[in-house]
């Protein structure tokens, strides 16, 4: 990580490795170092997961549309062995309320 590298090594960075070693005004102190290892290490990132991303597996999406709906169906009889009579029938609705219910006042 280039962060403990900068702070283990911070005088031999600051001495030998910093950029702008001749400009003591800007009091850079190596940061120009850290922030390049950091980009070095953000881009190294960037391709190991453009690769992972590359690797999966496609998916397709496939549908079917439904030209008309037939809600007169019979229900389905199911019998097992023990003569139960089982009925089936999908029948789903779903009512959207556009109205909000009040909590209770106590």
């Amino acid at each position: 990580m280039p962060i403990f590298d900068y702070i283990f090594n911070y005088d031999y960075i600051v001495t030998e490795l910093c950029i702008n070693k001749d400009r003591p005004d800007l009091a850079c102190n190596g940061k120009c170092y850290l922030m390049q290892s950091l980009a070095r290490q953000a881009d190294k990132e960037h391709e190991e997961k453009r690769g992972n991303l590359a690797n999966r597996y496609e998916l397709f999406l496939l549908y079917f549309e439904i030209d008309k709906v037939n809600l007169d169906k019979k229900p389905l009889i199911f019998e097992d062995s023990d003569k139960h009579v089982f009925l089936y029938l999908a029948n789903y609705t779903f009512l959207f309320g556009k109205r909000k219910v009040k909590p209770p006042i106590v």
